[in-house]
């Protein structure tokens, strides 16, 4: 029997010999194990079965995105997160139904003070990257916690016909004015079509609340007021082609007014290195904290629903032959600026990720690298075998910083 605990969720992976199977000789390959993975359910006495959504009934009625606006609901979600054996799952329910999936929302606001942590080990916090604050959490599941990647953006349209604000694409912040997306975010028929991009929102969570909060412990975790800024400039690489269906330089700059100073909700992402071998990187296993894996941001949920909160997923890189090999059948042809991660069913970016950040996390350093930019992907995404694509950052640096001022 192995146990994970923590101040959030338990985990009992109990392991039993199948009644039903007869047993092997010692010879043989060796017994048969039954493994159940029992989790816990806030509101209920009785353990529920760690799962993948997609197999509990009980979610489904739960899961909905409008729902997201109660900082209850949303805090159960995320409680309910588990992992079996490595895998993001939630805990399901052996009756059809949570009995009361929600939180009490009555609780004192946690305060938050100014991390003094990043000054003691980097030096001046403004120009440290990649940092995310040190609060003891869960770190599993698809929903993204509170300060979890805080160099998040997101791009916010206003549509020609209604004026209305929408959110179409992603991007990352880069430094204390710059915020770096795909470049079919910001050009080409699709965005002419759209209408111009209006705002870069930063320190966003929930787009149903301001500030954001989640329950924590026993306390309201609150981020700061989200920032809308204005673009002040847009750089689009000179080789981007919108007409090319290849997509191969799909990487631009957004220029935004100066951000305030950095906290643990806003901060901007490291680079790699210009030598960086993401080969030789997944051969060491030592960088990606979930095995030979990448994360993405994901503001997707679901059946192609817009998700209100951030999201994450694990993806594993894919070698850039076999990435070819995928791609020829679709008659694309993958480039040297270009990577591809991905390949596991429902595990993907879909529509409205462009632009978000492809990242590793660098253990020797600390901190999140940013390593590629969402760019393209077949329609039906989350197809097993199919990974997607995305512009190589590190094929981009000199670029980059030229037209960043870095």
């Amino acid at each position: 029997m192995r146990f994970m605990v923590s101040n959030l969720v338990t985990l009992a992976t109990v392991v039993t010999l199948s009644a039903q199977l007869p047993q092997p000789a010692l010879e043989d390959v060796g017994p048969v194990w039954e493994v159940t993975t029992q989790c816990s359910i806030p509101n209920e006495s009785n353990n529920g079965t760690c799962t993948s959504p997609t197999e509990c009934p009980a979610y489904a009625t739960i899961n909905n995105p409008e729902d997201l606006s109660s900082v209850g609901r949303l805090s159960f979600l995320k409680r309910i997160q588990c992992n079996s054996e490595g895998t993001g799952g939630i805990c399901c329910p052996l009756a059809k139904r949570y009995k009361t999936p929600t939180l009490n929302e009555t609780l004192p606001k946690r305060i938050r003070h100014k991390t003094t942590r990043v000054h003691s080990r980097f030096g001046n916090d403004d120009e440290v990257c990649g940092y995310q604050s040190f609060v003891p959490k869960i770190r599993g599941g698809e929903i993204a916690n509170i300060d979890e990647f805080p160099w998040m953006a997101m791009l916010l349209y206003e549509l020609k016909e209604s004026q209305k604000i929408v959110h179409g694409c992603g991007g990352a912040l880069i430094s204390k004015n710059f915020v770096i997306t795909a470049a079919h975010c910001v050009t080409g028929k699709d965005y002419d079509n759209k209408g111009p991009l209006k705002y870069v929102r930063l320190r966003e969570y929930n787009v149903y609340d301001d500030p954001d909060c989640v329950i924590e412990h026993n306390f309201q975790d609150c981020s700061e007021e989200k920032i809308d800024s204005e673009p002040v400039r847009i750089i689009v690489h000179p080789e981007y082609d919108p007409n090319f269906r290849h997509k191969y330089h799909d990487i631009a700059l957004i220029e935004i007014s100066r951000v305030p100073s950095y906290t643990d909700f806003l901060r901007h992402i490291c680079f790699p290195e210009p030598k960086l071998d993401m080969a030789l990187l997944l051969g060491s296993g030592s960088v990606f904290p979930a095995g030979e894996t990448i994360y993405v941001i994901r503001q997707q949920l679901g059946n192609n629903a817009l998700s209100p909160i951030k999201l994450k997923v694990v993806l594993p890189y894919v070698e850039p032959e076999q990435c070819r090999r995928v791609f020829r059948t679709q008659q694309l042809e993958i480039g040297p600026g270009q990577l591809c991660a991905g390949g596991e069913k429902a595990k993907d970016t879909c529509g409205g990720d462009s632009g978000s950040p492809l990242m590793f996390y660098d253990v020797k350093a600390g901190a999140w690298v940013l390593t590629g930019i969402v760019s393209l992907g077949v329609r039906d995404c989350g197809t097993e075998g199919i990974p997607g694509v995305y512009t190589n950052v590190r094929q981009y640096l000199d670029w980059i910083k030229a037209n960043a001022q870095m």
